[in-house]
This record gives C-alpha cells, sequence and structure tokens, in this order.
C-alpha cells in the first residue's frame, strides 16, 4: 500500500528531477553561449611588428590588415571600395577630396578623424627612413577641411592615388596613441580600427587578436583570431589535417592531393598577381655584370618545366611584372618565355666561358613561397646544363632578409616573389631606379629610364600611359636586372568549418570569413 508520505516523496523526487534537467539544459545553453569561436590561420612567416608604414611584405599586410584600416579597401575580385573614406572626387590634377566615415572608434575607444589621416599618410610621405616612403612620397600635403574631411595634395599628378590608399603602408594609424607612447610603446600596445583588437604576440609562434565589438562594420563572426607562424610546408599541412588549423596558406601542389583526400577540409586555388623572379646583380665587378651572362641565364631556365614540374601546373611564365587585372601592364610579356640552351652556351662562349669555368651563386629564401627553395635548387641544374657552375644558398626567411636581401647582398642572383597591391604597372619597376630600394642590390643605373618611369607615373591619358610602360617594361626585359620566371598561383587549405574565398590581393582579411553552414 502506498503511504501518503511516499507519495509525496516521489512527487519531490519528480520536482526535483525537473528542476535538475532545467539546470542543466539552461547551463549547457549558457555554457554553448560562452563558446569562443576561434579562427586559427597558420602561414609561413611571422610578422615584423606593427609598425605598418616601414614593411613591405604582403604576407605580414596580410595579417595586419585585420587591426588597421584603409580608406579604400580591395574586394574579394579586386574593385575599390570604400572603408575609413566613403566617397572621394578629384578636384584637380594634383587634389582629391575625401569624405571620411562618421562614428569610427580605435580600440581605446578615442573618435576617429581627419587629424588621424594626416597624420598617418604625411608620416610615410615625408620620413625617407620608411620602407614604404617611395610608394607615398608623391603626397605632398594632407588638408583637413574638418574633423571628417580631408584633401590630400600631390606634388604632380598621380593616377593611381586611389590604388595607394588602399595597400601596404597606407594603413591609418592612431595620433593621439603614438604622440603619448611613440612607435615603440606602439609596437608593444598597438590599436587600430579595424575588425580586430591586439591581445598577443609570440615572435615566430602566434599572434592572438580578438573581436572589437565597436567595429563599424559590425563585430566579426569570430570571437577569436590566431596567426600561427609554421614555416615547413608539410607541417602546415598536417596541421590543417588534424585540426590544429582552420586555413594554412602556401599549401604545395604536391600536398594538395592529400588534402583533398582527407575528410573535413578542402584545398583551394589562390590567384595572385605575384611573379617569382631573380633580382640580378649587376655590378661590373662581378660575373652577372656581363649582360651576356644574365642573358645566358635567362635563355638556361626553362620557365615551364619549373611550373610543370615544381609547381603542378599552376602558374604562367612571364617576361615580366605582369598578370591580369594589373593595369598598363603589357600583356605581350604574358605566358612566353625565352628557354634556348644552345643559345644560353653560346652567348656564356661569346662572354669568354668554356664549360665549369663560370660559377653563379643562387640565392633564395625557405619558406616564404610555395617551394621556393627548390625553386633554386631546380634553377642550380638547369645552369649546370649549359655549363655554368651554380652554388645554392637557400636561407630560411628571416636570416634571408637579413644576411641577403635587406643588406643588399646578392651576390649574382637572388629569388624573390614579387606582388603588385597597387594592381597597377606603376609598382612594377620604381624599386630599380637609379636611388630606388633595389639600387645597392644591382648595382644598375641608367637615367634614360629614370626618366621614361617618371614620366610614365604622372600621365593621366591611360592610352599614352600605357604605351610608356610598355616601354619601360621592355628596357627591363632586355637589361635582364630581373630575370622572370612565372605568376605564382598559390593554393589555400581550409576546413570545412569556414566559409572564406581567397582575394587576389592575397590578404588574410578575416571579417568575410564565416563559420560553414553545418550538414543536414
Amino acid at each position: 500500500m502506498t503511504t501518503h508520505g511516499s507519495l509525496v516523496r516521489r512527487a519531490a523526487a519528480a520536482s526535483l528531477a525537473v528542476a535538475l534537467a532545467v539546470a542543466l539544459a539552461l547551463s549547457l545553453q549558457v555554457a554553448r553561449a560562452q563558446e569562443v569561436r576561434e579562427l586559427v590561420i597558420a602561414q609561413g612567416i611571422d610578422i615584423h611588428g606593427f609598425d605598418v608604414h616601414d614593411h613591405n611584405v604582403t604576407a605580414v599586410e596580410a595579417v595586419l590588415v585585420n587591426l588597421f584600416d584603409y580608406l579604400l579597401l580591395r574586394s574579394p575580385g579586386g574593385s575599390l571600395e570604400p572603408a575609413l573614406a566613403t566617397s572621394w572626387e578629384r578636384v584637380s590634377d594634383t587634389a582629391m577630396r575625401f569624405s571620411l566615415r562618421e562614428g569610427v572608434v580605435w580600440h581605446d575607444g578615442s573618435p576617429f578623424t581627419a587629424e588621424d589621416v594626416k597624420f598617418s599618410l604625411e608620416r610615410v610621405a615625408t620620413d625617407a627612413s620608411l620602407r614604404e616612403h617611395g610608394n607615398y612620397m608623391q603626397i605632398r600635403e594632407v588638408e583637413v577641411v574638418s574633423p571628417l574631411e580631408v584633401v590630400i595634395h600631390t606634388h604632380q599628378p598621380e593616377p593611381v592615388l586611389l590604388s595607394r590608399l588602399s595597400r601596404i603602408g597606407s594603413a591609418i594609424v592612431p595620433k593621439h596613441h603614438i604622440e603619448a607612447v611613440g612607435w615603440e610603446g606602439f609596437n608593444l600596445a598597438p590599436i587600430g580600427t579595424g575588425p580586430f583588437r591586439f591581445v598577443e604576440w609570440r615572435r615566430d609562434e602566434r599572434l592572438v587578436l580578438e573581436a572589437f565589438d565597436d567595429h563599424w562594420r559590425g563585430r566579426p563572426a569570430w570571437d577569436r583570431l590566431v596567426h600561427r607562424t609554421v614555416p615547413e610546408d608539410s607541417i602546415r599541412v598536417a596541421e590543417l589535417l588534424t585540426g590544429g588549423v582552420d586555413v594554412a596558406a602556401n599549401v604545395p601542389t604536391h600536398e594538395a592531393e592529400r588534402v583533398r583526400d582527407a575528410k573535413g577540409v578542402r584545398v583551394e586555388p589562390w590567384p595572385t598577381p605575384r611573379v617569382m623572379l631573380y633580382l640580378m646583380n649587376t655590378d661590373p665587378g662581378v660575373a652577372t655584370g656581363d649582360p651576356r651572362v644574365r642573358e645566358a641565364i635567362d635563355y638556361a631556365i626553362d620557365n615551364q618545366l619549373l611550373i610543370d614540374v615544381l609547381m603542378g601546373g599552376f602558374g604562367t611564365p612571364v617576361r615580366g611584372r605582369v598578370s591580369h587585372g594589373i593595369t598598363a601592364a603589357p600583356m605581350r610579356l604574358f605566358d612566353t618565355y625565352l628557354y634556348d640552351p644552345e643559345r644560353a652556351r653560346a652567348l656564356l662562349a661569346e662572354a669568354g666561358y668554356g664549360p665549369g669555368e663560370l660559377t653563379i651563386r643562387v640565392q633564395g629564401p625557405a619558406g616564404r613561397y610555395p617551394l621556393d627553395a627548390d625553386i633554386a635548387e631546380v634553377t642550380a641544374v638547369m645552369l649546370e646544363a649549359v655549363g655554368i657552375r651554380a652554388e645554392v644558398e637557400v636561407l630560411e626567411w628571416s636570416a634571408y632578409l637579413s644576411r641577403v636581401w635587406n643588406a643588399d647582398a646578392v651576390e649574382h642572383m637572388g629569388l624573390i616573389g614579387l606582388g603588385n597591391s597597387l594592381f597597377d604597372a606603376a609598382l612594377a619597376y620604381t624599386l630599380i631606379t637609379c636611388d630606388g630600394g633595389y639600387s645597392g642590390k644591382t648595382n644598375w643605373c641608367d637615367p634614360g629610364f629614370d626618366l621614361l618611369l617618371a614620366e610614365a607615373l604622372v600621365e593621366l591619358d591611360p592610352v599614352r600611359r600605357a604605351e610608356l610602360f610598355d616601354q619601360v617594361y621592355e628596357v627591363v626585359a632586355e637589361e635582364r636586372v630581373m630575370v622572370f620566371l612565372f605568376q605564382l598561383e598559390n593554393l589555400v587549405g581550409l576546413s570545412d568549418a569556414v566559409d572564406w574565398t581567397p582575394r587576389v590581393d592575397e590578404l588574410l582579411w578575416m571579417f568575410d570569413a564565416r563559420p560553414a553552414d553545418p550538414s543536414p
């Protein structure tokens, strides 16, 4: 017989069970609500710091763009769109007016104003010690019209000013913060107006950012953004396959099949205007100072074989810094090359070198570009095939930068991959002028070339401009200050949990990334 007391106890137990179930459900909901959405990205190199005006490496800018904004930003397809500037108009051949976005705040909550634009752009335009100075010295003054309006004045007509304001070196930084803490303090605690804000940086390991709730575009879909430095291609791919990272940049073609065969991940093409090339030392005191030797090297390299054997067919041979989407660049130099080993041997003989009598050092990085060390090694084999003794020196990227590239220590030929964040011919060859940033590496100076390039840079008429740049490109192709290989077509590995489309400007802009919808 059931007693009243037992009924009461059963009712109480049932009520308690219901209460516990409700409490558990609520706690699970809270846990889910508190779950941190983290997006982990791996690429081969780390950033150098947070001075956005003092670097010229696209892979660094690819990360920093999440912290800092430009006046304009390219769409994933390459068109220019408003960012910190909402509209603009040309008011003369040497001036453009920009209306700035209202309601933008820095990561410390301070308002963004025209004074920040003036401070940022005039700094990079006037400080010749900054690596990006050459791309902004065209700016004479930034005139503050009102807190949300500026007029940018240039020294001469500037046909690609809008493109300059959407790329490396044009990020806007906080005047008030830098004046308070200096650039040294800024490097320890950077703030921007971007969709993510700084949390932690462990050099050569990881950079941790978190979503900025008050970003003017709205809050990002991800709570935390982690950029990891993983130089080894195979390790980067392994991390993708095991879930250690969600995005793996620069997947080599020989690893692509492994990604395609795995579940939960995919590999996608990453179109890019980047061109792989050798910068040549033309100093008369070294072997490559002889134009016949440089020409022989050019003829010795089978560009298409490099693409087919190393890059899995991803790439196009070129004889200049040309690719689709680069305004005013002569496309006649696209999808063409000059492989002729017999001609190479004849040129070497003409220069006075028999088989094995000329030694050339091939220098290059490891870990910056897909299969970069392999490109140097295969190039050496091709040089050996025409009678040149080739010595290969391959260094990890940071060592290559410090010991070879930034030290102007290219002995004969140094491998580099040069992008075009301006998407215009104007960016291609300014660094090889007599006083350009690569002058110490090439030891090449042609005042006539400098005058021709200077004329092309300020020409506003698009037809005449294209004609001038055709001549500019032809000089470089014939002089072989650069020996060109191919336009690089990257591959990127992605977790199926991430919905993101690679951008033609190579930026890892993760405001556009979204968690993928789960499968039904």
